[in-house]
């Protein structure tokens, strides 16, 4: 197992309930499952070739789903029917807000957009009442300016990150022989019955799973 140490501000809180929704490795994220049975609607940013996390989201909780995808065409409309609903778009700062005008309070987000997600953090920040819990993929993280406006998201964003995961397809390795992550997975919630801030969090968590299965976990100190 790799090591990695983070700055304290990405150490989660501590949730007694967490659960991995998504298929094993890469596409599989943990999540409150209070935030779950609390969701009005999925909002999923970033659809790819996978739905898995859509469709086992939706077995624990039948809820809408809206999905925004420009690069997907018909491979999943077996999956878009009914109250599941695509939308040929990619996520930017020009639509964010008025998509998340469109969606009753409640909504939770899944995002996964390639960088993209740098375009819309200050929407979520400002719309945070709307969400029951949000996961969100970032990307280059290496980077210093990126890196920046994750850390300043995280200190504005009303929700508690109760998730911490590194992935491990990319990472950058310093002369000293450390691991700077280049995409970190965040899980946040809008609970707080069920977590709590602790001395000591041993990451990965349990349930956790290397994106990469055919590379080493990061285990993560701060």
């Amino acid at each position: 197992m790799k090591n990695a140490s983070l700055p304290k501000i990405l150490k989660p809180y501590y949730c007694s309930d967490l659960v991995r929704i998504g298929k094993d490795n890469d596409g599989g994220y943990l999540v409150n499952k209070n935030d779950i049975h609390n969701t009005k609607s999925l909002l999923s940013f970033g659809i790819g070739e996978d739905v898995s996390f859509e469709k086992n989201f939706i077995s624990l909780n039948p809820c809408p789903v809206y999905a925004y995808d420009e690069t997907i065409g018909q491979e999943h409309k077996d999956f878009f029917v009914d109250n599941k609903t695509l939308y040929h778009e990619n996520i930017s700062m020009s639509n964010i807000k008025d998509i998340l005008n469109s969606v009753e309070d409640q909504v939770f987000l899944n995002c996964d957009i390639d960088g993209g997600e740098y375009d819309i953090l200050y929407e979520l920040i400002i719309q945070s009442h709307k969400f029951s819990g949000v996961t969100i993929e970032f990307h280059d993280t290496s980077k210093y300016e990126y890196f920046n406006e994750l850390t300043n998201f995280i200190a504005k964003f009303d929700l508690r990150l109760v998730h911490t995961h590194i992935n491990n397809y990319t990472y950058v390795i310093m002369q000293d022989g450390a691991y700077t992550p280049s995409v970190i997975e965040l899980t946040f919630s809008s609970s707080k019955n069920n977590t709590e801030l602790k001395r000591n969090i041993p990451l990965p968590h349990p349930l956790d799973m290397p994106n990469n299965p055919d590379d080493d976990e990061f285990r993560i100190s701060f």
